[in-house]
């Protein structure tokens, strides 16, 4: 979640509509915290997250950040599952289906 935090910015309503957060969300999200852009962009996860559970996969988030034109965000983020892959001694690092929201790569709250 950091890597997302720290590069997307005001950017995040956009990555919402790519993830299909509705407007209502986006606003809540805004109004929950209004001078905090980590923390909208952070709530922004958890909603997606929570909204499409088994479904909230590494793949779709940086298919999301590549519709937005998001490119680095996303290459920095299939960098960190590659690395972490490797570590683990996964053949295939996007293969599994949902993404830990405590993991380094999208960041510990």
């Amino acid at each position: 979640m950091e890597i997302i935090c720290d590069n997307v910015g005001k950017d995040w309503r956009r990555l919402a509509r790519h993830l299909g957060v509705s407007d209502v969300k986006i606003e809540a999200i805004e109004e929950k915290y209004p001078r905090n852009l980590a923390e909208q962009v952070r709530e922004l996860l958890r909603v997606w997250k929570n909204s499409t559970r088994e479904n909230a996969a590494v793949s779709c988030l940086v298919g999301a950040l590549r519709g937005c034109q998001l490119n680095v965000v996303a290459d920095l983020i299939e960098e960190d599952q590659r690395a972490r892959a490797l570590q683990s001694g996964s053949a295939n690092p996007g293969s599994f289906t949902a993404w830990d929201s405590g993991s380094a790569a999208l960041g510990a709250s």
